[in-house]
């Protein structure tokens, strides 16, 4: 990970507002509830492992709009080192760099409404598709266990635009997540999601760089 932060610096930049990172005990024999909020900074990496180092069982719940490629990066590896889950709430947003991070998760969830979403990686200077931040993208995803069908789909989107994960035509990517069922207040079973197409207004948030 050291080589990963050295050779992805650039990535980072430009990024000044830290986002807030909280931890909630559920109780005895429960997971603790990490809540990741806000843009990601170069130094929230280091501020999730300081957050989640005592714990053994987590659910790490995510609202972002993106921010930096390696911190997303950094904490999606970290969630999947520690063998968390992750999950989006209803309605809430996490896009970019805050969904690498959600697919660290052993098992991932999203809420009714929730929007996920994934474009390939710009350089933060020239606003282009750069191959250096693709190839991070690409190595991360198939460490998460996405299939390469996932894997091309995703990097091949444009960089200011963005992928939404959709549960319509669940075989054809194959990326494994659970959606959570309103009525019964309960996990329901586990489906497949395809990528969808971008917002029609066009806004993916921040580029994960």
């Amino acid at each position: 990970m050291r080589f990963l932060i050295l050779g992805c610096a650039v990535f980072a930049a430009g990024y000044a507002q830290a986002a807030t990172i909280s931890v909630q005990s559920a109780g005895p024999e429960k997971p603790a509830i990490v809540e990741v909020q806000g843009t990601l900074d170069a130094i929230d990496g280091e501020r999730f492992f300081a957050k989640i180092a005592p714990l053994t069982l987590a659910v790490v719940r995510f609202q972002s709009r993106g921010g930096s490629l390696v911190t997303g990066i950094q904490i999606g590896e970290m969630i999947r080192l520690k063998d968390f889950q992750t999950v989006v709430p209803a309605g809430a947003r996490c896009a970019s760099a805050c969904a690498l991070a959600w697919l660290g998760g052993i098992h991932r969830f999203m809420g009714p409404g929730a929007r996920i979403g994934l474009h390939a990686v710009s350089d933060p200077k020239s606003g282009q598709v750069t191959g250096v931040g693709n190839a991070l993208l690409g190595a991360y995803l198939n460490r998460v266990g996405l299939p390469y069908s996932a894997v091309v789909y995703i990097a091949q989107a444009a960089p200011n635009s963005v992928i939404w994960l959709s549960f319509a035509d669940v075989k054809r990517l194959g990326i494994e997540v659970t959606l959570l069922n309103p009525a019964a207040g309960k996990l329901d079973v586990t489906v497949e999601t395809r990528v969808g197409v971008a917002d029609s207004d066009g806004s993916p948030g921040p580029d994960a760089r």
